[in-house]
């Protein structure tokens, strides 16, 4: 009984959002690539794999900066459904991958990801990402919060976007949301830190994220783009 009401909980608290929270879900493969540009060059050319799975959309991002490894980058895939994202995980196994693929990576993990907020996807975008523990009780207001913020910095003249996934599925690699600001461009990136330290007002909300959170877990930028739509 108590392993029931634990359960219970669990799906619960994944689900405060639910009315809310935008259709959709994703997937993601973490690897190690020796060669990121190669390996996404050949995901381009072999599109097998997203068509095996149902993806929509898929696309990769190659970590920047505070790479927890060389070459870390992952690979995602975009669903109509949390449904369709699982069943995806039935028809594709990445270990039994063309000989000439696994040559170009080492796979690490994967996990699911539900959108709890809206997030534009571009063709191309720099992008920092925030690993972040956010307690439940103060979920709502983070996300409120967020979507101030993300207005805010876009009143400012950034070309600026705010996503905020939660985890299903990542084991110990992935236990808590991500927090991933969206923008055309490093330079991009870049101004909207200039701005911060020279007083602008979303700065304010920027700190009052900062205090809803438990614990900024990592810090990274990536570089991401799309690489597969399906016709």
């Amino acid at each position: 009984m108590k392993f029931l009401q634990l359960t219970a909980m669990l799906v619960l608290s994944g689900f405060i959002f639910a009315q809310s929270a935008p259709e959709g879900a994703f997937s993601s493969l973490h690897v190690q690539a020796e060669d990121p540009q190669e390996y996404i060059d050949y995901l381009k050319e072999n599109t097998e794999a997203f068509e095996a799975i149902g993806s929509d959309l898929a696309g990769v991002c190659v970590t920047r900066t505070g790479n927890t490894y060389s070459g870390e980058m992952f690979v995602w895939n975009g669903f109509s459904s949390m449904a369709a994202a699982m069943k995806g995980a039935d028809l594709y196994d990445p270990a039994s991958a063309p000989r000439a693929l696994q040559k170009l990576r080492e796979v690490k993990y994967s996990t699911f990801w539900k959108p709890l907020k809206d997030f534009p996807i571009r063709p191309s975008s720099f992008e920092r990402l925030n690993r972040v523990k956010i307690a439940r009780e103060n979920l709502e207001e983070y996300m409120a919060t967020a979507m101030e913020f993300e207005k805010a910095v876009k009143a400012e003249g950034n070309d600026f976007n705010l996503g905020i996934f939660q985890p299903f599925g990542g084991g110990y690699s992935e236990m808590d949301y991500h927090v991933r600001g969206s923008h055309a461009d490093s330079e991009d990136a870049g101004d909207i830190i200039d701005r911060a330290y020279s007083g602008a007002a979303s700065t304010a909300l920027y700190l009052k994220l900062l205090s809803l959170a438990d614990e900024v877990v990592s810090d990274t930028y990536e570089s991401c783009q799309i690489i597969y739509t399906a016709d």
